[in-house]
């Protein structure tokens, strides 16, 4: 009992003071984690003779290059959807009559504006496009990050001899589970990675075909959502499903969600179990406690990163209970 109240005492400080640092940790764990993924290139390129230093340089320009290309024109496109946004709850009404009149046929006289009560879309596409306008201001944020990338990469062979023989001389035992952790969560991020990104072309691809409007922001808000456990391909469907609705129709619109739903059954229950496996064994029900509460501690890095998060912990806990 006394440890139980030791532990929940040392949480009730620990806690605020991560929500409080949130700022620096998240530009830690991005750098750290995107280090270790991208470790494999920077010594493919050493094998070939190549210097270490060119290498991690070569390897962030090869990042750089498309993150840059994707923000400015999302920094392009943003007017736009903020324009859709204001337009969507004058542009819906005239869909909505069909629903009205259903709803009223059934004893519930709804007009559209009390509907509007209810699910505001335009209020949610308008919070992207303002999460959208704040890129270029988050500038020195990614600056940070990416300095912090590159420095970690060069030092990370001399890292990993460091933190080795720490752990072979002060806690041995931890080792191994440790070092298991942290490849099976390297393997879920590349494969996790790979699936969003094929998501988030596919997405792309269909919006543009389809003929609306944001088609490239759609695909890079499947590519974000889909690394927030449970929540974020709900997340990433629901724009592209409205503007489908407003400029197509009900029908229309119903088929963009049913091919979300299948691309997500392809994608989160055929892709990725095939390629990881059991490695990580996580319950939905966990990733749905691990998404809140990391989102809560972190925001939105912390959504993103729940899964690898609760994976380590869970590792490090039960190694630390089942010591001898």
């Amino acid at each position: 009992m006394p440890r139980i109240l030791f532990a929940a005492a040392c949480l009730a400080v620990i806690l605020p003071g991560l929500h409080q640092a949130a700022h620096i940790i998240n530009q830690v764990l991005l750098a750290g984690i995107l280090a270790v993924m991208l470790e494999p290139l920077v010594s493919q390129l050493t094998e070939r003779r190549v210097p270490r230093s060119v290498a991690c340089m070569l390897v962030m320009l090869a990042l750089l290059v498309p993150v840059v290309v994707t923000v400015l024109r999302l920094t392009a496109m943003t007017p736009d959807l903020a324009l859709f946004g204001r337009q969507l709850p004058s542009l819906l009404t005239g869909r909505l009559s069909l629903l009205t009149h259903m709803l009223s046929q059934m004893g519930m006289s709804l007009s559209p504006e009390e509907l509007f009560s209810f699910i505001d879309a335009g209020k949610l596409l308008r919070s992207l496009s303002v999460m959208l306008s704040q890129i270029p201001g988050m500038l020195s944020w990614w600056v940070v990050v990416f300095l912090m990338l590159l420095f970690i990469l060069y030092e990370l062979p001399r890292l990993k001899a460091l933190w080795g023989r720490y752990l072979a001389e002060y806690c041995p035992v931890m080792s191994v589970p440790l070092e298991e952790g942290i490849q099976s969560v390297m393997v879920y991020a590349r494969v996790k990675t790979l699936t969003s990104l094929l998501g988030g072309v596919i997405i792309w691809g269909g919006a543009h075909l389809l003929g609306l409007k944001s088609a490239f922001i759609w695909g890079v808000l499947m590519f974000v959502c889909n690394y927030v456990p449970v929540f974020g391909p709900f997340i990433a469907a629901f724009p592209p499903v409205i503007q489908s609705a407003v400029m197509f129709g009900p029908a229309v619109s119903a088929s963009v969600a049913v091919f979300f739903v299948i691309l997500n059954l392809i994608l989160s229950t055929f892709l990725e179990p095939v390629v990881l496996g059991r490695r990580l064994n996580m319950t939905l029900t966990l990733q749905l406690l691990a998404f809140m509460f990391w989102q809560s501690v972190l925001g939105v890095i912390g959504a993103i990163l729940a899964v690898p998060l609760t994976y380590l912990m869970k590792k490090i806990l039960l190694t630390k209970i089942l010591l001898p």
